[in-house]
């Protein structure tokens, strides 16, 4: 899968306005495919939750982020008002509250994300942090070069959204290049899911520099390699709080569970 969604996007991304990446079936099997019915439990968890954010301002950062890319969208009811969008937007949104909440109790203000898909949960971030009072001063994305390249020419379209400073890298480098220190660390079915090989990498030149996080943990992700039990020895840092992830995203829920980290 990895290698047919890599060379889409070698087949070039300058044309971002036009290029339907969100419905291409190539994509699709990596990112873009959040089921109508976790869509729905989504946006149940975003009404019961955060109930001071404005459904007005909700709606307009679906709009935002649906605009470009060829969104694939489903038929849901935002407090009784249908709402035409994609199950990926209500994913991001719901993530970056969570992240939001919990950063604001930080002193972090600067972040790095390890597996990033176009950038929707950064644009989620960058528009929703100002009604957690949450101050980003630069935004690092982690990904194969081919993604970063995407994730670039996507948030270049919403500068009016990104005010923090972004920094792009490559994957290859484990985060080498970030120059901040006491950063917070975001990855989302992404670190958990990485070889072994890949894991230690970032674990010898990124994470020293994390004083804070959230990630999705796949309990079953990388064949089990990375039981959330042992989440303090893998991230080298002292865990806050766990939750089984809302909704349960993983296909196979019945014998493995996805959890919420915090760090």
């Amino acid at each position: 899968m990895y290698n047919n969604y890599l060379n889409f996007l070698n087949q070039g991304v300058d044309d971002i306005k036009n290029l339907n990446f969100k419905s291409n079936i190539n994509y699709r099997g990596i990112l873009e495919h959040v089921s109508k019915e976790h869509g729905e439990e989504y946006l149940k968890l975003i009404e019961k939750e955060f109930p001071l954010i404005e459904m007005e301002n909700i709606l307009e950062f679906i709009e935002i982020n649906d605009k470009y890319g060829g969104t694939k969208k489903e038929i849901f009811s935002l407090s009784e008002m249908p709402i035409y969008c994609s199950p990926t937007s209500l994913r991001y949104i719901y993530h970056a509250f969570l992240i939001l909440s919990y950063l604001q109790n930080t002193k972090s203000k600067n972040i790095v994300e390890v597996g990033c898909g176009y950038g929707g949960l950064c644009l989620a971030i960058n528009y929703f942090k100002v009604f957690f009072n949450v101050e980003i001063e630069n935004y690092n994305i982690i990904d194969f070069k081919e993604s970063c390249n995407l994730i670039k020419k996507y948030l270049e379209l919403h500068n009016g959204v990104i005010t923090t400073k972004m920094k792009y890298h490559s994957n290859e480098s484990y985060g080498k290049e970030v120059e901040e220190e006491k950063l917070f660390f975001i990855s989302n079915y992404c670190y958990t899911e990485i070889d072994v090989e890949h894991n230690i990498g970032y674990t010898n030149y990124l994470l020293p520099k994390v004083d804070n996080g959230f990630l999705v943990w796949q309990n079953g992700g990388n064949k089990g390699a990375y039981p959330v039990e042992n989440a303090g020895e893998k991230l080298l840092k002292d865990i806050k709080k766990v939750e089984y992830e809302r909704p349960q995203t993983d296909a196979g829920y019945h014998i493995y569970n996805n959890y919420f980290v915090y760090f």
